[in-house]
């Protein structure tokens, strides 16, 4: 990974595109954050993007957000060997971003296949309600409903600790409400790769 993709690239997103935070910017950031996406977006090579895969966390999260926006599925399987492995923190949120803008069978089938082995949940608070949000928006759009397979079982969101004490809970339905934003967005600030 080069200086200049991380100065050109990296640093101006990926903080704002982690969480979605990008939601609640200000006017005045929120105008820079859209420039350099868009500037990104028509800049940026496909060695950059692979460069990009293979770097860290926050790497990954930024050519997960622009080869998303962009639709460049092509990369779906080089997301695919990043997101169900969960060896990075933060990434995921991004990788099932771009998987649900690929919107295709592909992408649904990752979906599961990550949601199938990262629940019921456990220990392990990962990317869950990244995943369910992505699949709960590619259901609305193709009339599935592979999400409620997941959803009905509330056994599935607990959170526990290895000796099997119950100490929390994800929330999938408040998932699928950010997830929904995060899409709304794009469809907003980016209308030439509009969904």
């Amino acid at each position: 990974m080069t200086d200049y993709i991380r100065e050109r690239y990296v640093k101006p997103l990926y903080i704002n595109v982690l969480y979605g935070n990008f939601l609640g910017l200000g006017k005045e950031d929120l105008d820079a954050f859209v420039d350099s996406t868009t500037v990104a977006l028509y800049e940026v090579t496909e060695e950059e993007t692979i460069q990009m895969y293979n770097g860290n966390w926050k790497d990954t999260i930024t050519a997960s957000w622009l080869c998303g926006i962009g639709r460049l599925s092509h990369h779906l399987n080089k997301i695919e060997t990043l997101l169900i492995p969960s060896q990075t923190c933060y990434a995921g949120q991004f990788h099932c971003f771009a998987l649900a803008r690929f919107d295709g069978a592909e992408s649904v089938r990752v979906l599961r296949s990550y949601l199938d082995t990262y629940l019921p949940a456990g220990d392990r608070q990962y990317d869950q309600e990244w995943a369910i949000g992505a699949l709960w928006w590619l259901d609305r759009r193709h009339g599935t409903d592979y999400a409620q397979v997941y959803l009905k079982n509330s056994d599935n969101w607990k959170l526990r600790s290895r000796r099997g004490e119950e100490y929390g809970v994800l929330r999938p339905e408040e998932g699928i409400l950010h997830f929904q934003k995060v899409m709304d967005f794009v469809d907003q600030y980016f209308p030439e790769f509009a969904t």
